[in-house]
């Protein structure tokens, strides 16, 4: 499943920490904003590190979930697109 995560740390410190742990499972679509296409097993792994990286009082974490349906629905403007991430196996 496709997941979306959105961002807004205050500290660049923080920020950079969340980055580089996002960096490992998906790719950078805008600043602050990773999809990552993970299972749901994954997806709770992550939230549940992030967790521990950020200051709950001053920081904001949204993790989102698009099924393909809503996926298909996503209104798009500019130079952007939703990646299609195919899975591959190298042999």
């Amino acid at each position: 499943m496709t997941y979306f995560y959105c961002y807004d740390i205050t500290e660049n410190k923080r920020r950079i920490q969340i980055s580089k742990a996002l960096e490992k499972f998906g790719i950078r679509v805008q600043k602050s904003i990773f999809q990552c296409d993970i299972s749901s097993t994954k997806a709770e792994e992550i939230k549940k590190a992030l967790l521990g990286k950020i200051e709950e009082k001053e920081d904001s974490l949204l993790f989102f979930p698009l099924c393909e349906a809503c996926g298909n629905k996503a209104i798009l403007l500019g130079n952007k697109q939703l990646l299609q991430i195919e899975t591959f196996e190298i042999l």
